[in-house]
């Protein structure tokens, strides 16, 4: 079975954890882990958004998956007229610069969908992603059982 998901808006990626000194209740420092506000809210927005999107009774997957994702990004203010009407008119223009397809956009993506769309992360055994250039900016997703 096929589920496709598609998530409207500008992807973000996840950034790495920031670290900070805390001070403990017995007086002694320690080093903290945490997420920035942006990062917490964008998965949040991405599970919300998948949610409603599921079917009636769906149970996330457990067994191998294979994941096709698309992230699509709004021209940029400095591209040319021709290369803006290419992409219009359906032309595929890749994105080069960051953020980063795996490191980023894909771990901050599949976090979200953790426990909503499968089980665990783990269970993701094939990936086919890419990132453009769109008019309508957006995440869409493709999940299929192997």
């Amino acid at each position: 079975m096929k589920l496709m998901l598609k998530i409207l808006g500008i992807p973000q990626p996840k950034q790495s954890a920031r670290f900070a000194i805390r001070k403990g209740k017995s007086g002694r420092n320690f080093l903290q882990k945490y997420q920035g506000k942006e990062v917490v809210q964008n998965e949040r927005n991405i599970a919300y958004d998948v949610k409603s999107q599921l079917p009636a009774e769906f149970i996330p997957y457990s067994g191998a998956l294979k994941v096709k994702a698309l992230f699509v990004f709004p021209p940029l203010k400095g591209f040319a007229k021709a290369k803006i009407n290419a992409i219009a008119s359906g032309s595929t223009i890749y994105k080069t610069t960051k953020p980063d397809l795996t490191d980023n956009l894909m771990k901050g993506t599949m976090d979200a969908l953790n426990g909503i769309v499968f089980t665990d992360d783990s269970v993701i055994a094939k990936v086919e992603s890419e990132k453009i250039y769109g008019m309508v900016p957006r995440i869409e997703l493709e999940f299929e059982e192997l």
